[in-house]
């Protein structure tokens, strides 16, 4: 399956498509305590934002434009620091922003 632009592995599954790990599904419970533990008390304001900015494209436009507009608001790596993982902080009035497209 491709998620902007970039291909990453899938199966169907009993409860949808899944991405996968080593070829088994991944278990969304351990995304949800990832994603709690990176976000605290804001994954909900940030899910909300992200899913406005999602709602702003049609389908076929978000598939081309979500690569892009992540790169817009993507945190900025504290110098020193590098790659995945590290922390920086997400600018949800920028995805406020970019979902109001002019």
């Amino acid at each position: 399956m491709e998620v902007c632009g970039r291909t990453v592995p899938a199966k169907h599954t009993d409860d949808g498509i899944r991405a996968t790990e080593k070829d088994e599904p991944i278990d969304p419970t351990s995304v949800e305590r990832y994603l709690d533990k990176k976000f605290g008390d804001d994954l909900d304001c940030a899910e909300a934002e992200l899913q406005t900015l999602a709602k702003a494209y049609r389908p076929k436009e978000l598939a081309e434009a979500a690569y892009p507009l992540y790169e817009k608001f993507r945190p900025d790596i504290p110098s020193g620091k590098k790659g995945w993982g590290a922390e920086g902080d997400l600018d949800l009035g920028l995805i406020a922003k970019l979902s109001k497209r002019d």
